[in-house]
């Protein structure tokens, strides 16, 4: 298997779309969750406090 420029020219499937509850572009096709807010996989949003502490320090 090739690495290069045949390789590109298969990059065409959709692996995530448009989640019904966060509206972000992370709801895997495949398995049916959501990566951003765990749509799919639990009732619950999935949220940590670290992600807080990450968004102050963004600039």
């Amino acid at each position: 298997m090739v690495k290069g420029t045949p390789s590109m020219g298969k990059r065409q499937k959709r692996t995530h779309t448009v989640c019904r509850r966060c509206g972000r572009v992370s709801k895997n096709v495949h398995t049916k969750q959501c990566t951003a807010c765990g749509f799919g996989r639990m009732k619950c949003r999935r949220d940590y406090r670290w992600k807080l502490k990450a968004k102050l320090n963004r600039k």
